[in-house]
C-alpha cells in the first residue's frame, strides 16, 4: 500500500495555530446564513462542521474524529455557547447535509456518478508517465478536484492506484519483450549466471563506475561501450516509452543485485535489464567524450611542459650565442674597414673553418624559442593514436551548425588510419584550426605531399575536444554532450509564454526595447558615478595607471549588548547528542516519510524511521556504516546500514526530504531577523575523494585531489542547494541550476558569490532569468568594461573603460537568447551543461558571442554600482562570508573522516546530500533552543532589540555532542515544541508554527 503521508490526500491535523484556524476555517456571514437556513438548530453546528472541513479536505469526514479544537473554533464563529456540542446523526439527516455541501459548492459526488470512470482513465494515462503509485494518486486527486468531484475514500484511490499501475507495468515489460530479438534474451540470461570460477556475474560489470581519466581506463571505458553497444538497437526496443520510465526502471536494476532480479518474473527482469544497459549506454557516451577531453589537455599539457623544459636546457646555448654576438659587435666597433672586420669575423665564428656546428645551435634555438609547443605533441599523442581512433569510430559525432570541415577532416584521417607514410597528398579544408596550427600540417607543394597526416590526427582530435567542450560538435546518444539547440523551447511556445515571462522578471518584450533600456541603464550607472566621484574620496580613488583603488571593507562593529546577548543564550543552550537531534525533527515533522523502498510501498522494515535516521547519521557524519554500526547502541548491522542507503534512501527522495527540513525552518520567526531567505551566497569548498573516478581531480588552489561542494546558503543562514563538481570546472556555471532546483517557497532572486561565481556568459543568462548576480570579483581591474558608445566621455572614470558595447549583436540575437532563457525557466534544459558549453570559446556559435556581449554590458554596471557604493560591498562580502562559515560548520560535523570514500558517481553526491541533511537537523534545532531562550529572557527582564538578535547565528558547536555510544529512541516521549504563545519584545514577534504537517500548508 502506497503510504498516505507520501500522497497529497488531504487530512486533518492534531492541533491548529490560530493563523491556520482563522485562514481555513473563517465564516462569512453569507456561510452563516445558509448553515442556519439549511439546518435545523440541533445541527448548526453539524452542518458547520460538514461545510469548513468539506472545503479543506475535499470529502467528509467522520464528525465524530473532527478535533475538538476545530469544533470549538467553529462553534465560536456560529457565536453558539460552549455547552453546544455535536448533534447525533439519524442516518438521513447527514446524507441530507452532505447533499446541501455538495449543491452549494457544486461538487459532485464521487460514488454514484462518472467519477471513478474518469479517475481510472486519467490513471491510465498518468501510469505509462510517472514511477510510483503516491504520484499517480496525486495526479488522479488534483484531476478530480479540477472536474469538481468529491475525493473518495483514500483506500479506493490506493487500490485503483494500485490495479492500474500493476496493469501498465506488465503491459510495459511484456512490449519490450515482445520487441527484443531472441539472441539479446539469450545474452541477459548469460548475464545473470555464474561458474565455478567467478564470484560474480556479467550483471555487475554493468553497474561499473568510471575510473580516472588515464589512458588506461580510457581504454576500459571503450571497451565497456563497445560491449554496451553489442546488446543491439535498444532504442528501438524502448521506442514509445518515456525516458522516466526508463531512468526508474534502470535504478531499480542497479539497486537489485541477481538474487533478486531472478525473483523478478522474465519480462520485468528483462525489461530492467535492457533498461539498465539502455541508460549505461548513455552514461558511458557521456563519460568518454568527458575522458576524451581530459586525455586532449593532458597531452597538450605534456608537450608545453616539454617545451618548457627544453628551452631551460637551451638557456645555456642562447647565453652563448649572445656572448658570440657581443664578441661580433666589438670586432666591428674596433675595426672600421669592412673587409678587414669580415675577415677578423670569420676568424672568430669558426677557428677550424667549419659553420655547421653554430648554425646547428642557431637551428635548435631558433625552434623552440617561441612557444610553439605543436612540433612536440606527436611523441605524445601517438600512444594514444590507436584508442582515440577506436573512440572516433564508436562514438557518433556530429557538428551543431552547418560548417562540417572538422568532420570531414575526421573522415579523412580515419580512411587514412593504416597508413605508414607521414605526408599525404589529399588537400584539407583547414578552415577549423588556427595559423599556428596550419604551418603545422602544410608545407609547399614544392617540397612534395603538402599534408602531414601525423599532425593532421593532432590537430583533428584536438579541435574536436575543443568544439565538444563548446557544444560546436555534439556525441548522438548523449545527454551532457548532446545537441542543446534540439533541447530548446520552440519559438513559436516561446512567443506564447513570453510576455507574461518578461512582465514577471521586468525585462522589454522586444529586442529594440531591450536594447534601448539597457544602454540607457548603462549610462545612468556610469554617469551617476562619474558625478558622485569626487565624493567617494575616501573609498575609492584613480591611480596613475588609470586603475580604481578601493579601501578595504571593514566589518560592522557588534555591539556590546549582542555580546552579552550571545554570551546569556550560550550559557543556556542545551548539550545534545546530534542522533538525539535528529530524532527531534523526526518527531516534528516526520520527514522520513519520504524514504522507502523504489516500489512506493511502505517499508517492511522493522522500525524504519530509526533505520533511516541511523543511516543518515552514518553518512551524513562521513562515519560509513562499518564505523557507525560499532558505535550505535542496538542490533544494527554494517549491512542493514549499506541496504538501506542502497534501496531506500535516493537521491531525489534525499533532496525533497531536505526541502522539508528547510521548509520549517523558513516558518520560524527568528530566522527572518537574519534575512528574508530571498538570496544566497554561492561558493564551493574542497573534499578530500579517492581519486578513482571522474570527478575528483587535482585543485590548483588547495594544492591535492578532490573535489568541490558546491552550496548555496541563504542569507538565513541555511544550505539551499549542494551538489559535488568537479575541481577544474568553473563554479559559476550552477548559479542558476541551484536557484531552479531549490523549489521552495521562498524563491531566492539574489545570488552573492567570489570570483569563481560569475563570468560573462552567467551574467548575461542571470539577467535574463532575473536573478540578480552579484559577485566578489578578485582582479576586477582586469576586466574589460564597456562604455555605452564610442562617443561617451567622462570626466573621472574614462579611464575605467577598455572597449564598447556591441548592442548591434545583442539586439541580432536578442530571439536566440531568449529562447535559451525560456527553456532553461521552463526545466527543458539543463542549465549547467549549457553554460560550461556557452563559456568555452567558440570561433562559429554566435549565441556564444552574443551571450558574451550582453554579459560585459551587465557585468559593467554591476561593476560601476560596486565601485560607486561602500554599502554594496559590505553587503557582498557579509554574505559571502556566511558561506564560508557554513561551509565549516557542515565539516566539522562530518567527523568520522577526511575523505570521501566513494567512486560511485551516484554514492558521492548522496553523501553530500547526508551531511548537508544533518547540518540543516543541528541548525533547526539549535534555532528553535535559541528562540525558547529568547522567550525565557524576555520573560527574565531581558532588554535586547533586532539589531542584537541579527548579529547571532545558528552555527553552534559547543552544545552538540558528536563522540561516544551513539542511542537512537524514538519511543521516548518527544520534546514538546514551541508554544503558540507570542512573544512580545523589541526583536518582534518569535512565533513558531504548531506541529503539523507541512504539505497541507505548501498546499494551501
Amino acid at each position: 500500500m502506497a503510504s498516505l503521508e507520501r500522497t497529497a490526500y488531504p487530512t486533518l491535523p492534531k492541533a491548529y495555530s490560530k493563523a491556520e484556524l482563522q485562514r481555513d476555517f473563517s465564516f462569512s456571514d453569507d456561510e452563516i446564513k445558509w448553515v442556519r437556513s439549511k439546518s435545523k438548530a440541533p445541527f448548526h453546528l453539524n452542518l458547520a462542521v460538514l461545510l469548513k472541513t468539506f472545503q479543506v479536505l475535499r470529502y467528509f469526514p467522520d464528525i465524530t474524529d473532527v478535533p475538538n479544537q476545530l469544533v470549538d473554533f467553529i462553534r465560536g464563529e456560529l457565536g453558539q455557547r460552549s455547552k453546544v456540542k455535536l448533534a447525533e446523526y439519524k442516518w438521513f439527516q447527514q446524507y441530507r447535509h452532505m447533499n446541501a455541501i455538495r449543491a452549494r459548492l457544486g461538487v459532485t459526488a464521487f460514488y454514484g456518478s462518472d467519477a471513478m470512470e474518469l479517475a481510472e482513465r486519467h490513471a491510465k494515462a498518468m501510469s505509462f508517465v510517472l514511477d510510483q503509485r503516491a504520484d499517480i494518486i496525486n495526479s488522479v486527486i488534483e484531476e478530480l478536484i479540477r472536474q469538481d468531484y468529491e475525493l473518495p475514500a483514500y483506500s479506493t484511490l490506493n487500490d485503483l492506484a494500485e490495479r492500474i499501475h500493476a496493469e501498465s507495468q506488465e503491459a510495459i515489460f511484456n512490449l519490450v519483450v515482445t520487441r527484443t530479438p531472441v539472441e539479446v534474451i539469450h545474452k541477459l540470461k548469460d548475464l545473470l549466471d555464474t561458474d565455478f570460477g567467478r564470484r560474480q556475474s556479467d550483471f555487475n560489470a554493468l553497474k561499473q563506475a568510471p575510473k580516472k581519466p588515464s589512458r588506461k581506463h580510457l581504454e576500459v571505458l571503450i571497451d565497456h561501450l563497445a560491449w554496451l553497444e553489442s546488446f543491439g538497437d535498444l532504442g528501438a526496443i524502448f521506442e514509445g516509452i518515456v525516458d522516466t520510465k526508463i531512468r526508474h526502471f534502470a535504478a531499480q536494476a542497479a539497486a537489485s543485485d541477481v538474487a533478486e532480479l531472478k525473483d523478478c518474473l522474465l519480462p520485468k527482469r528483462y525489461t530492467l535489464m535492457l533498461a539498465l544497459i539502455y541508460r549505461m549506454r548513455v552514461r558511458t557516451r557521456d563519460h568518454l567524450a568527458e575522458m576524451f577531453i581530459r586525455r586532449i589537455s593532458t597531452i597538450h599539457k605534456r608537450a608545453k611542459e616539454e617545451l618548457e623544459q627544453i628551452q631551460a636546457r637551451q638557456r645555456q646555448k642562447l647565453e652563448q650565442l649572445v656572448a658570440t654576438l657581443d664578441g661580433v659587435v666589438q670586432i666591428l666597433v674596433q675595426e672600421p674597414d669592412d673587409q678587414e672586420a669580415g675577415s677578423l669575423i670569420r676568424e672568430y665564428l669558426s677557428p677550424g673553418g667549419n659553420l655547421d656546428r653554430l648554425r646547428e645551435t642557431c637551428a635548435e634555438v631558433q625552434a623552440t624559442g617561441g612557444n610553439n609547443y605543436l612540433p612536440l605533441i606527436w611523441k605524445h599523442f601517438k600512444s594514444h593514436r590507436s584508442l582515440l581512433f577506436r573512440l572516433s569510430h564508436l562514438l557518433q559525432l556530429e557538428p551543431t551548425t552547418q560548417d562540417r570541415s572538422l568532420v570531414q577532416a575526421l573522415q579523412l584521417i580515419q580512411d587514412s588510419e593504416n597508413l605508414h607514410r607521414e605526408w599525404i597528398d589529399e588537400h584539407v579544408d583547414l578552415s577549423f584550426a588556427s595559423e599556428r596550427w596550419v604551418k603545422v600540417v602544410r608545407r609547399p607543394a614544392s617540397e612534395g605531399p603538402p599534408t602531414n597526416r601525423r599532425y593532421l590526427e593532432v590537430c583533428v582530435f584536438s579541435y574536436l575536444a575543443s568544439e565538444l567542450r563548446s557544444g560546436d560538435m555534439c556525441v548522438q546518444g548523449s545527454e551532457s554532450f548532446a545537441d542543446y539547440r534540439k533541447q530548446l523551447l520552440p519559438w513559436e511556445e516561446c512567443l506564447q509564454r513570453l510576455p507574461a515571462y518578461c512582465e514577471k522578471v521586468g525585462l522589454p518584450c522586444t529586442a529594440k526595447e531591450f536594447v534601448a533600456s539597457l544602454q540607457t541603464q548603462l549610462e545612468e550607472t556610469a554617469q551617476q558615478l562619474d558625478d558622485k566621484f569626487p565624493s567617494c574620496r575616501g573609498d575609492v580613488s584613480i591611480n596613475e595607471a588609470g586603475e580604481p583603488v578601493l579601501r578595504r571593507v571593514t566589518a560592522r562593529d557588534t555591539p556590546p549588548s549582542a555580546i552579552s546577548l550571545q554570551t546569556a543564550l550560550m550559557q543556556r543552550m542545551p548539550a545534545r547528542h546530534v542522533l538525539d537531534i535528529m530524532a527531534n525533527i523526526e518527531h516534528w515533522i516526520q520527514f522520513t516519510r519520504h524514504f522507502g523502498p523504489m516500489s512506493g510501498n511502505e517499508p517492511k522494515l522493522k522500525e524504519p524511521a530509526e533505520r533511516y535516521l541511523m543511516t543518515i547519521f552514518a553518512m551524513g557524519c562521513n562515519l560509513g556504516p562499518n564505523q557507525a554500526a560499532r558505535h550505535l547502541a542496538g542490533n544494527v548491522t554494517p549491512h542493514m546500514l549499506s541496504y538501506t542507503n542502497r534501496r531506500h534512501l535516493a537521491l531525489e527522495k534525499l533532496d525533497k526530504a531536505n526541502r522539508e527540513l528547510v521548509e520549517l525552518y523558513l516558518q520560524l520567526d527568528l530566522p527572518k531577523l537574519w534575512g528574508d531567505g530571498k538570496a544566497v551566497a554561492a561558493d564551493g569548498t574542497q573534499f578530500d575523494f579517492y581519486d578513482d573516478n571522474l570527478l575528483a581531480g587535482y585543485h590548483f588552489r588547495y594544492r591535492k585531489m578532490g573535489a568541490v561542494a558546491y552550496r548555496h546558503v541563504a542569507n538565513n543562514y541555511i544550505a539551499v542547494f549542494q551538489h559535488f563538481i568537479p575541481p577544474g570546472i568553473w563554479e559559476a556555471i550552477y548559479v542558476i541550476e541551484g536557484l531552479l532546483k531549490a523549489d521552495l517557497s521562498v524563491e531566492a532572486d539574489t545570488v552573492y558569490s567570489d570570483t569563481q561565481g560569475q563570468s560573462a556568459t552567467v551574467f548575461a543568462f542571470t539577467h535574463l532569468l532575473g536573478i540578480n548576480l552579484m559577485p566578489r570579483i578578485r582582479n576586477w581591474r582586469d576586466l574589460v568594461m564597456c562604455r555605452p558608445d564610442r562617443g561617451a566621455s567622462y570626466k573621472h572614470i574614462n579611464r575605467l573603460f577598455t572597449d564598447t558595447a556591441d548592442w548591434h549583436s545583442i539586439e541580432t540575437h536578442w530571439q536566440d537568447l531568449m529562447q535559451v532563457a525560456l527553456s532553461i525557466q521552463a526545466g527543458k534544459i539543463s542549465s549547467p551543461m549549457l553554460l560550461r558549453k556557452l563559456g568555452s570559446y567558440s570561433r562559429r556559435n554566435k549565441l556564444y558571442h552574443a551571450a558574451q556581449a550582453l554579459g560585459s554590458v551587465i557585468r559593467t554596471i554591476f561593476l560601476l554600482n560596486w565601485i560607486g557604493s561602500r554599502e554594496l560591498r559590505q553587503e557582498v562580502t557579509a554574505n559571502t562570508n556566511k558561506i564560508e562559515s557554513y561551509n565549516g560548520f557542515s565539516k566539522w560535523l562530518s567527523f568520522g573522516g577526511d575523505v570521501i570514500a566513494e567512486n560511485d558517481p551516484d554514492e558521492q553526491q548522496k553523501r553530500l546530500r547526508y551531511n548537508d541533511m544533518v547540518a540543516s537537523s543541528v541548525i533547526l534545532q539549535n534555532t528553535v533552543d535559541m528562540m525558547r531562550i529568547l522567550q525565557k529572557l524576555a520573560r527574565e527582564g531581558w532588554q535586547f532589540t533586532d539589531e542584537d538578535v541579527s548579529f547571532l547565528s545558528p552555527y553552534l558547536t559547543s552544545n552538540v555532542k558528536r563522540f561516544g555510544e551513539f542511542s537512537l529512541k524514538l519511543n521516548r516521549p518527544p520534546e514538546p515544541w514551541i508554544k503558540d504563545s507570542v512573544f512580545q519584545q523589541a526583536a518582534g514577534s518569535l512565533r513558531v508554527i504548531t506541529p503539523r504537517q507541512l504539505d497541507t500548508e505548501k498546499t494551501t
